[in-house]
């Protein structure tokens, strides 16, 4: 099974990103052809979506986060209103990469994550620093759509 990445963790601060979704399938010979939707790289950070084996994978890739499950805000910003939601994050290995969650349908942040104008993520990590994320998510319904076909 192909190995999931899900998150993202940025050296800065706070990073405004204008998310414009590209889509992918992959094939790397090894799984069955897979698709990804992921937005473009802005100071090392991309956030992606992921289906595997039915679930939706939703996590964000950048540089180093120090803690194994940091806390995870996100706020879906739907016809101006905040809507927010909290996960236990996963990082990776490398430390570069928070899975948010891996069942974006079963978090009940869908409908919101479809609608959202943006999307702020918020890294709240214990023993480092705390950084914030924010993207514009226009077309986020249509990388969904992309993903879950």
């Amino acid at each position: 099974m192909k190995k999931i990445v899900v998150l993202l963790s940025f050296v800065s601060c706070s990073l405004s990103a204008f998310s414009q979704w590209t889509y992918e399938t992959v094939n790397n010979g090894f799984d069955d052809p897979y698709r990804i939707a992921y937005t473009k790289e802005v100071n090392g950070a991309i956030l992606k979506l992921e289906n595997v084996d039915g679930d939706i994978y939703f996590y964000l890739q950048g540089s180093y986060t120090c803690e194994e499950y940091p806390f995870v805000e996100v706020i879906c910003v739907v016809n101006g209103e905040n809507r927010k939601y909290s996960f236990s994050g996963i990082t990776s290995d490398d430390k570069k990469i928070v899975f948010i969650t891996d069942d974006l349908e079963g978090s009940g942040m869908l409908n919101d994550f479809k609608n959202a104008t943006t999307l702020k993520l918020r890294i709240n990590e214990t023993y480092c620093d705390t950084f914030t994320f924010s993207f514009n998510m226009s077309k986020s319904s249509s990388a969904y759509t992309f993903i879950n076909n």
